[in-house]
């Protein structure tokens, strides 16, 4: 089974969001989860393209009332 971690962003400017996101995600170990809950579309977006070109994966978004959950999954450390 994965961890899961989150990572409230909801009210954070861009681009120290994903400033945050990344330097969190480095500090995981491969498979753990990291929940991010984001405010802003256009970071959900831009979020989602830094996650593709990289060896992490976006496994899930969900979209609430007051925020998108984006979950990310740690890839491969190399």
């Amino acid at each position: 089974m994965t961890s899961k971690n989150i990572l409230d962003l909801r009210g954070v400017i861009s681009p120290l969001n994903l400033l945050k996101c990344k330097s969190c995600l480095k500090s995981m170990d491969k498979g753990e989860v990291l929940e991010v809950l984001l405010t802003d579309v256009d970071v959900v977006q831009d979020l989602r393209t830094i996650v593709q070109r990289s060896k992490d994966e976006v496994v899930y978004t969900k979209k609430r009332l007051d925020c998108v959950c984006l979950g990310i999954k740690k890839g491969s450390i190399d």
